[in-house]
């Protein structure tokens, strides 16, 4: 799933290179430089993936490079947090606005033993550890074209490190609000985490949006979990509808860990939400699974590649969406077993409700598999409410389009039950319900 080193008829169209490629932190080792540098050089070569790209097959970003983005200003970005748009978690807040850490929003002091998050800044200025080793990762943006461009002009984000044997018991929530005036603006959060060996810990983002303006998130999250540890890892895309949204997250997993990820994906007019896990041990349990909903003019590409590196790990990914009106998903998944990676247990599977004759979906899972003793399945299925159903709730005297939306919800609520943590399974189902109460007032107005 990574694109190939080769220009396309994009590449010389440095735009977007040109809104990105800012100089965030003052003072910066050579390093931090060299590896910015390398990323800019890397995304001119490439340019935007277009659809011949085999990973971008369904989703063409050319209306997204037909805009003037510019950087984010350099003075802070007053806005409240739009609490109705965020996850209703409770826990320890980072606040980012148009990419940048607002410190006087976040609640950074106090912090529970075994839990540290320093400003990426600082991280970058003090040098060596996490940030240096994800930065200065070539396989993060080999191929990865918008990954490389992120990198290029990082614009702030945390260090988030948990101890060795820490139990963090309250949720670490980063607020990522993006916001734009007169011009589009383009911005680059890069967060690292680091989960130590045995530690068990917590991570929620909901990326909102304020305003009416056009922003473009083109985030990177690198997570290390270490051996035996325990980390669970939940995303609301809720950006405004005006928004594009482009995120990847690079994911390594030690022996015994368990990772547990959840994407819940209803805002933005375009976003791609990407989770690329390297299992590099054994007896993982590795869950990436979510529910994505698009209606009108709404296009939300979901992407994930899982590498099964060595024996007795299991992974298992269950995604699904609702397509209303003109919206379309895309999912593609792929499983790659290593030789060396015998009796992986793998399994993916997609499925998609279809609201709409305007609806689409395009789905591809796929399975590489180089070992011989596996037990692997994938599978998609894309179809309609079901009328026996409908039929049942209509002749107990509830209107049809209550009934639709009951059945809407029950079949949404069905892939909660992946979420391991009650609080975040709760504040995701209120935004289904947000979701479907939209959708029913439309519904209304149409009638």
């Amino acid at each position: 799933f990574g694109e190939q080193d080769m220009p396309n008829d994009m590449a010389n169209d440095n735009a977007l290179l040109k809104a990105f490629n800012v100089a965030p932190v003052d003072g910066a080792p050579d390093w931090f430089g060299a590896a910015t540098a390398a990323a800019a050089a890397k995304f001119e070569t490439l340019g935007l993936p277009t659809n011949r790209t085999e990973a971008w097959k369904y989703t063409n970003l050319r209306e997204l490079a037909g805009v003037a983005f510019v950087a984010p200003s350099d003075e802070a970005t007053a806005v409240d947090i739009p609490r109705d748009s965020v996850a209703d978690i409770k826990g320890i807040e980072i606040v980012l606005v148009n990419g940048r850490l607002d410190e006087g929003r976040s609640t950074l002091d106090d912090l529970p033993v075994g839990l540290a998050i320093t400003p990426l800044s600082k991280a970058i200025e003090l040098g060596g550890g996490a940030v240096k080793h994800a930065l200065e990762d070539e396989s993060a943006i080999e191929g990865l074209p918008l990954a490389a461009l992120s990198t290029a002009g990082i614009t702030g984000g945390v260090l988030i490190e948990v101890a060795k044997n820490a139990d963090i018991a309250k949720p670490i929530h980063i607020i990522s609000i993006g916001t734009a005036g007169d011009e589009p603006v383009a911005f680059a959060p890069r967060n690292v985490v680091w989960v130590g060996p045995s530690a068990k810990a917590t991570l929620v983002e909901s990326h909102v949006g304020v305003g009416q303006g056009s922003y473009f998130s083109n985030s990177v999250t690198h997570v290390t979990v270490e051996d035996e540890a325990v980390f669970h890892h939940y995303k609301l895309q809720n950006e405004a509808r005006s928004a594009y949204h482009v995120a990847m997250t690079q994911v390594t997993c030690g022996e015994k860990v368990i990772y547990d990820n959840f994407a819940l994906s209803c805002g933005a007019k375009l976003a791609r939400n990407e989770i690329r896990g390297k299992l590099d041990g054994s007896e993982i349990l590795y869950a990436v699974n979510g529910v994505y909903m698009a209606a009108a003019n709404q296009h939300l590409d979901n992407t994930t590649f899982i590498e099964h590196a060595k024996p007795n790990s299991q992974s298992r990914e269950i995604y699904k969406g609702v397509l209303d009106e003109n919206g379309r998903g895309v999912f593609q998944g792929k499983i790659l077993v290593q030789r060396p990676a015998q009796k992986t247990d793998g399994y993916q599977m997609n499925r998609a409700l279809l609201l709409s004759r305007k609806a689409e979906i395009d789905s591809k899972p796929e399975l590489e598999i180089y070992a011989d003793d596996v037990k692997c399945s994938h599978g998609a299925t894309v179809g309609e409410l079901d009328d026996n159903q409908l039929f049942y709730l209509k002749a107990r005297g509830i209107a049809e389009h209550d009934a639709r939306n009951m059945l809407i919800e029950a079949y949404l609520r069905d892939a909660l039950e992946e979420i391991r943590t009650d609080s975040v399974a709760q504040a995701f189902g209120a935004k289904i319900t947000d979701w479907l109460a939209e959708r029913a007032t439309r519904e209304d107005a149409a009638r």
